[in-house]
């Protein structure tokens, strides 16, 4: 639900899983990004790659570019690598 299509009372009244602010980019899926990361208990690197994999927005390389930046920071951060598999000094 946005919140241009209904009331501030309305809105008030809806849960927070069932809003959108800026856009409709995850409306038509079966589950928004953070539903799915929660209930398959994703690190906050992985949550933005499924996020940016998932939305539909018109610049489609700039997200798969931005889901690229997620997996390297979650190599580097979590398991110590670089975004070849190799370790870090």
């Amino acid at each position: 639900m946005s919140i241009n299509d209904i009331t501030p009372q309305q809105w008030d009244s809806v849960r927070a899983t069932e809003k959108q602010i800026g856009g409709n980019h995850y409306k038509d899926k079966g589950i928004q990004p953070l539903e799915y990361a929660y209930a398959n208990g994703l690190t906050p690197n992985l949550t933005n790659v499924v996020k940016y994999v998932t939305r539909n927005k018109e610049d489609r390389v700039k997200d798969l570019l931005k889901a690229r930046h997620y997996i390297e920071l979650e190599l580097e951060m979590v398991y110590g690598v670089d975004p070849e598999g190799n370790a870090y000094d």
